[in-house]
């Protein structure tokens, strides 16, 4: 009797062995490495230029009032890379103003894209942007668009707005760019976009998780580092005061 339930015993184990050997043999199913999101957001500019230097800007001679101007935040190279046909726009205005237009254009600025008026409530950093329906051009993947934005000196006499320019090209996400980008973290979505060099998402989407969180020490430190990495550190420290 006792050879007999060891036999079967013995048969149990066997068979036990025998159904989960298969499986710990199979192969282990790939694992994507996850975003490293503890990592610093460190903008990686791209190998592209574009006329007319930032700083210098483009100024018609208009006298403004004393102590305002506006500056775009805009890489030093003075061309920003965007992956969406409605990129957000941002320009730091010194004092509050009654009038700021903001132009879109293609490349050899015959045709107006977008056009708006703004009144800036508040001196600070503003964000523009706009959605598709708003756009009387599509802006197209491989082609570059200047925008401006003008402060009028005179109402009544345009010819001498005062006017800063920067460029802006939309470019086809590589196929490792798409994989980071469908990450739901938006953190991770700031990494790829920034070390792959697209500029007005990489500001929108840390503007966006600054104003969401403005306590946050470590977003303010990181917007402060980006802008600076671009030679924009006198409006480093400017608060994100309005959107349009």
């Amino acid at each position: 009797m006792k050879r007999f339930l060891h036999f079967t015993a013995l048969v149990i184990a066997v068979f036990a062995i025998a159904v989960t050997l298969p499986s710990l043999l199979s192969p282990m199913q790939a694992v994507p490495a996850p975003t490293p999101l503890d990592q610093n957001v460190n903008f990686t500019p791209p190998d592209v230029t574009a006329p007319d230097n930032r700083q210098g800007g483009t100024h018609r001679g208009c006298q403004l009032r004393e102590g305002l101007f506006i500056t775009p935040l805009i890489p030093e190279s003075n061309i920003g890379l965007t992956l969406t046909e409605s990129p957000t726009f941002f320009v730091y205005v010194s004092q509050p103003a009654a009038q700021v237009e903001f132009v879109l254009l293609n490349e050899d600025e015959s045709e107006v894209v977008y056009e708006s008026s703004l009144k800036i409530d508040k001196a600070g950093i503003v964000g523009v942007s706009f959605s598709d329906k708003d756009k009387t051009k599509n802006i197209e993947v491989g082609k570059r668009y200047v925008w401006s934005f003008a402060l009028a000196c005179d109402p009544q006499e345009r010819s001498g707005d005062y006017i800063i320019k920067g460029w802006m090209q939309r470019i086809e996400p590589s196929a490792s760019l798409k994989s980071d980008l469908a990450n739901p973290d938006p953190r991770a979505r700031l990494i790829a976009y920034a070390k792959n060099g697209i500029w007005y998402e990489t500001l929108a989407t840390l503007a966006q998780m600054r104003s969401l969180a403005p306590d946050d020490g470590r977003l303010k430190t990181e917007w402060t580092q980006l802008l600076q990495s671009q030679k924009l550190e006198a409006i480093a420290d400017k608060p994100l005061v309005q959107s349009f």
